[in-house]
């Protein structure tokens, strides 16, 4: 765990923060997300829709959100992803963060609220597509979600797509198979000629008959019917 300089204000507000969690607690959440391989240190079981409410109240400032993402608690690292200053964190910091996610709710997350917007967001990308099952998850999304803001890179398209083609569908990760159907989702949506790209991963995947890329492949066609 990170070791930080006390900081009384600071610390006092995630102290507040944390204590404010317990009376919200659904413990019931917590062990139905415990049971999906959705594994925190601490989860008391908190809606998403609740955090982001909460976050709109908190401080946005680099060393806050970062003392709240080092607590490792699921929903103190979810609301640093939704407190930290996008345009101010720094790589190394970012770097940092992608390192420890590891499971899929902050794979989603941690993508659309953070890795997406940042400037250096191609860097992210090729690190994490040389990590695991869940960095090559949070790449797509990541990936993904540029498309969707409109910031996408051709370069890093084409890195990503790559990737994707590469894909053997071994990895039991489901988010790895949600990330990729997100990104080909956004592709599909870019010309004709991507569109034909698109095509040609879903038929590969077919003939790998691999349950996870069956799967994918069955959403992707889904969705060519209503282009």
């Amino acid at each position: 765990m990170k070791v930080f300089v006390p900081n009384e204000e600071l610390d006092s507000k995630i102290q507040k923060l944390i204590r404010s969690f317990r009376k919200q607690m659904d413990g019931e959440v917590s062990d139905q997300m415990n049971k999906r391989g959705v594994k925190y240190r601490l989860n008391f079981g908190i809606s998403l829709i609740n955090l982001r409410e909460k976050a709109k109240t908190l401080p946005h400032n680099l060393e806050f959100a970062d003392r709240l993402w080092h607590r490792t608690i699921r929903e103190t690292m979810i609301l640093a992803t939704l407190a930290v200053p996008v345009d101010d964190i720094p790589k190394e910091m970012a770097f940092e963060w992608m390192e420890m996610v590891d499971n899929c709710e902050l794979v989603e997350q941690t993508a659309l609220n953070l890795f997406s917007k940042v400037q250096y967001a191609s860097d992210l990308i090729d690190a994490m597509l040389a990590g695991n099952a869940y960095k090559r998850a949070l790449a797509y999304y990541t990936a993904g979600w540029l498309i969707r803001n409109g910031n996408g890179d051709h370069e890093v398209q084409e890195q990503v797509f790559a990737a994707a083609l590469k894909e053997n569908g071994q990895d039991e990760v489901f988010c790895l198979y949600r990330g990729i159907t997100h990104f080909v989702r956004q592709m599909l949506r870019i010309d004709r000629n991507t569109v034909e790209k698109c095509r040609q991963l879903i038929e590969k995947y077919e003939q790998l008959e691999n349950k996870n890329l069956r799967w994918v492949t069955m959403e992707l066609n889904d969705e060519l019917e209503y282009l």
